[in-house]
């Protein structure tokens, strides 16, 4: 029950007072006294009525913000009467205790939130100032690892317990088949004893009524002379003497082989290497062959080559029953393969034990017919089993070699072109004499058919992998000076010029006579095949050190020696044959001559057999015979042409060397030199490769001032290309900088000119004639990657249409179509066959309405008019944007100078086409690109001082304030 609020009330007064001390007290005799009592006091209220307005204090809610709010001294007239007279005393004292309990609490509130503060205050700092470590993620980790190691434990458990259970059943029944064996040796056995007893019975009954017969007789004759035995032919007595001594052959055989001591049941108690050993003897072989024979395994002649084959394989029997997992140790063959394998040479082997003692038990040197069937079963079996698992042990063995070989090649040709000669030379001998183990290995695993494809294949991707290496590795930037320094003078020019044709002079043609041919036959007989310049073969040098003269320069004098060709018919069809056959034999005589050395017996027996005068005076008599000539030429040929020539001068002597026609042959005859004179250019000319890289530049340079020299020369058309690239790059920087704040990087240098006007010439349709003189020498070049640049575009402007007609996504890749539109504008001339094959690539893998269909085909008609154009700029927009766009991605990584942007550019160049619509031609667009940076150097390495008055000239701002360009020699084809 509770107590009367009137009592609580004095009760908390009371505390009050003892908790205030004197204060209260002396602020309540002030108040007391200041305070005047009125007439109309209010009385203090009756308990029962006093506890309606004033709650306990130990029924407040000191924890409701309301609660306090409501018990606030701000709210104290909520509580207290209107009427404005002062409250008595127990009021004043209740309000009091209400403000001191408020102040209570708010200060164990704000104390503890002030404790909270500081503990998440020190807990957060705690934290912080601990490093950070993966304690969790390494318990979680070492967590997994545990259960991974006990799941792994479980497995391993089951495995071993199944593999125990798979081994006692494998060895159950190599046990039963083993007993099996033994049981069916023993029937045999008895069998054979058996009979042999019968057959000793019936022997001897036959004996003994004989000689029964004969004493008998002997009694009862009445002759003084015993009487002989009966005498037998020399036939039969040689027959009888051969069925001993075969016998005792083949018992002498068969205890050799028995005492070698194999058998099923020994094996297993020698090691491998003991058996190996053991099968390897020579004796050991020729006995086993000995009693092949004897069981009925005749195919070849006695310790022949096949028979030993055959020896060894059989033998190969005891190692695959004995040592099955050491034999056949191949983890990648098939186990079915290998368990049926040695199966069947157990199967082999029983039958061959049973053989044997059947031989122990019998004086018969052969076995019987239907052993000798079922033996010679057995052993094909196993024999075409063997076969098949050694095929595929061999193909696995030959890929082995083959990869080995190719590494050898790789290593050979990184050596040979990024070291010197001495140390090349140290690699060869040692590269090639491996090659040649793994070669004679190969051979002997697969065939000399097979094994010519293989090395030809291996060589084949050795090189591809060497180039493509080659191609895209990224060299160090280098920053070098012009290729002309100044201390290089007119003579130092003049040395190298005398220099460089000292040594292409064997590959120039001897000079033609001053005055030209006067007639058909002086054409004939000065006939040379059309070589390069000097000069050309030194560019093409510089920027490709691979460069060879190639057979399409044979073509350019088809034409000229036609005319010849049929004047000499005519002629020799009127019988007048002597004047062309003099100029023949001369011209073939001087080609021959040329490919040999000068003092050599064969270079003199030319001379000497193809002599004018010898020939003249043969001619004369009536002597001279086309048919030998032709006939000698056929055999001396082949002599002197490259191994890779072989077919094709093949070809020529035996089919073309028979034609009835004369002329007809000494076509073929005179193709066949020029095409041997070609190869032997190019030979010389990869030995002059290392002096020709050292001296290209200033030869080029050389040669290059003595075409300015001559009167009428300028370089107005290099002038109007810069100028025009000049322009361009303005115009981008204005469009870049609008507001011309010149950041240096926006700054016209000489290398952002220079790399606009190599853009556009190489990407620009135009004519021929303005292309700058400096480049005059890359002309075919430049033509070339011109028409490659629009079949680009035309591909990527086709397919980038077709996607989005067949709505697809533009950016995947449709690299099959690409590849057949580009072969079908490669290869085809007519644009009616073109646009059928294009039609027809794009038809082929895509399903599509026929209305789809007459649409793409009124597309591909209208991109390939627009794109024929050769000299103008396409005006189809589609052709234009993708041209313009593949201009710019080729500008970017062409004007690349650091090593950094150069890395950036290439590494995304794929995404980037991509980006611009044409993600197919990856490949294609980066060949073009290192082929216009190696050109790029071997220019500027020649051409550097023209360039600088050009600079000059228009007075265009130089890399780093100099009156030099930036080259990258490292982007050449050479090592110079």
């Amino acid at each position: 029950m509770l107590p009367p609020a009137s009592t609580n009330f004095l009760n908390s007064d009371r505390d009050f007072v003892e908790t205030s001390g004197h204060m209260i007290s002396e602020t309540l005799e002030l108040d007391l006294i200041s305070e005047e009592i009125p007439d109309n006091r209010i009385h203090t209220p009756p308990p029962r009525i006093a506890a309606r307005f004033y709650r306990p204090t130990s029924t407040r809610r000191k924890s409701s913000a309301a609660s306090s709010r409501r018990s606030s001294t701000s709210s104290l007239h909520s509580h207290q009467s209107v009427s404005r007279h002062a409250e008595p005393q127990s009021s004043f004292i209740a309000q009091h205790q209400r403000r001191a309990s408020i102040i209570e609490d708010k200060k164990a509130r704000l104390a503890d939130r002030a404790a909270h503060v500081d503990k998440v205050r020190l807990r957060a700092a705690f934290f912080k100032a601990t490093p950070r470590s993966n304690t969790n993620r390494e318990e979680r980790a070492l967590a997994a690892q545990q259960a991974r190691e006990k799941n792994l434990a479980e497995i391993v458990a089951t495995c071993a317990e199944e593999v125990k259970r798979a081994k006692g059943i494998a060895e159950s029944m190599r046990e039963k088949r083993e007993a099996d064996g033994r049981k069916l040796r023993k029937e045999m056995e008895e069998r054979l004893a058996e009979a042999e007893r019968r057959r000793g019975e019936i022997l001897n009954r036959g004996g003994s009524v004989k000689r029964g017969r004969s004493l008998s007789q002997s009694r009862k004759s009445s002759s003084p002379f015993l009487e002989t035995r009966e005498t037998i032919g020399l036939d039969a007595a040689a027959l009888r003497i051969q069925m001993i001594w075969r016998a005792h052959q083949a018992r002498k055989s068969v205890k050799e082989f028995q005492a070698f001591n194999l058998s099923i049941e020994a094996l297993g108690n020698k090691s491998f290497d003991e058996i190996t050993d053991l099968l390897e003897r020579e004796h050991v072989l020729l006995t086993t062959a000995r009693i092949l024979r004897l069981c009925g395994l005749k195919g070849a002649k006695a310790e022949s080559v096949q028979e030993i084959a055959t020896v060894r394989s059989f033998l190969s029997a005891f190692l695959i029953v004995g040592h099955p997992a050491q034999t056949l140790s191949n983890k990648t063959q098939d186990q079915y393969l290998c368990q049926d394998l040695v199966n069947k040479a157990r199967a082999l082997l029983l039958s061959f034990e049973t053989i044997l003692t059947r031989f122990n038990q019998t004086k018969y040197t052969t076995v019987s017919s239907i052993n000798s069937s079922e033996f010679s079963q057995l052993y094909m079996s196993f024999f075409t089993a063997f076969i098949a698992w050694k095929a595929r042990d061999s193909e696995a063995l030959i890929n082995i070699l083959i990869v080995q070989f190719t590494e050898l090649e790789s290593i050979w040709l990184s050596v040979k072109s990024s070291s010197e000669k001495a140390v090349a030379e140290s690699y060869k001998d040692g590269i090639r004499g491996n090659q040649i183990i793994l070669m004679a290995r190969i051979k002997r695993l697969a065939g000399e058919k097979r094994y010519k494809q293989l090395i030809s294949q291996a060589l084949k991707k050795a090189h591809a992998s060497h180039s493509s290496k080659k191609s895209s590795r990224i060299p160090p930037p280098q920053k070098v000076q012009q290729a002309l320094p100044a201390t290089t003078t007119t003579d130092d020019l003049i040395i190298v010029e005398k220099t460089m044709a000292a040594a292409l002079h064997t590959l120039t043609p001897p000079s033609p006579p001053q005055n030209p041919p006067s007639s058909h036959v002086d054409t004939i007989r000065f006939a040379q095949p059309p070589m390069q310049g000097n000069r050309i073969i030194t560019h093409e040098i510089a920027i490709d050190k691979e460069y060879r003269i190639g057979e399409d320069v044979l073509a350019g004098k088809s034409a000229v020696m036609q005319s010849a060709f049929e004047n000499m018919r005519r002629d020799i069809a009127s019988g007048n044959s002597d004047i062309w056959i003099l100029a023949m034999a001369e011209n073939v005589r001087a080609k021959l001559q040329k490919l040999l050395t000068e003092g050599k017996p064969l270079h003199s027996s030319i001379g000497e057999w193809l002599d004018h005068d010898l020939i003249a005076t043969k001619l004369r008599h009536q002597s001279f015979s086309c048919d030998k000539f032709f006939e000698e030429m056929g055999h001396l040929l082949p002599k002197l042409c490259a191994p890779f020539r072989d077919s094709e001068i093949q070809a020529i002597t035996q089919e073309k060397f028979h034609d009835p026609d004369i002329v007809s042959r000494l076509e073929a005859l005179m193709y066949a030199l020029d095409i041997l004179q070609l190869d032997y250019a190019n030979f010389l000319l990869q030995r002059q490769i290392p002096l020709i890289l050292d001296n290209a530049a200033k030869y080029e340079t050389y040669q290059f001032m003595q075409q300015m020299s001559k009167q009428g020369s300028s370089l107005r058309s290099t002038e109007m290309a810069w100028m025009r690239a000049r322009q361009k790059v303005m115009s981008e920087i204005s469009r870049r900088d609008p507001e011309n704040i010149k950041v240096p990087c926006n700054d016209a240098t000489a290398e952002k000119v220079y790399s606009q006007m190599l853009v556009d010439t190489f990407t620009t349709p135009s004519d021929p004639a303005d292309i700058p003189e400096t480049l005059k020498l890359d002309q075919h070049r430049i033509l070339r990657i011109r028409t490659e640049v629009i079949r680009i575009v035309t591909c990527g402007a086709i397919l980038l249409q077709c996607k989005n007609l067949l709505k697809r996504e533009v950016r995947s890749l449709w690299k099959t179509e690409a590849t057949r539109i580009y072969s079908v504008l490669e290869n085809t001339k007519n644009f009616e066959q073109a646009a059928q094959g294009i039609q027809a690539a794009l038809e082929s893998s895509r399903s599509m309405p026929n209305a789809t269909k007459t649409l793409i085909r009124n597309l591909v008609n209208q991109t390939i008019t627009a794109s024929e154009a050769t000299q103008t700029e396409p005006r189809d927009p589609v052709l234009r944007l993708l041209l313009t766009r593949l201009r710019g991605h080729i500008l970017i990584r062409v004007g690349a100078r650091t090593e950094r942007e150069k890395h950036h550019s290439s590494s995304t160049a794929g995404e980037n086409l991509t980006t611009l619509g044409l993600p197919e031609f990856a490949q294609r667009v980066g060949d073009i690109v290192h082929e216009i940076l190696r050109v790029a150097t071997v220019d500027r390495e020649a051409h550097g001082q023209w360039y600088e008055q050009i600079i000059e000239k228009f007075s265009v701002k130089l890399t780093s304030g100099t009156n030099e360009m930036e080259i990258d020699p490292s982007l050449c084809g050479s090592d110079a």
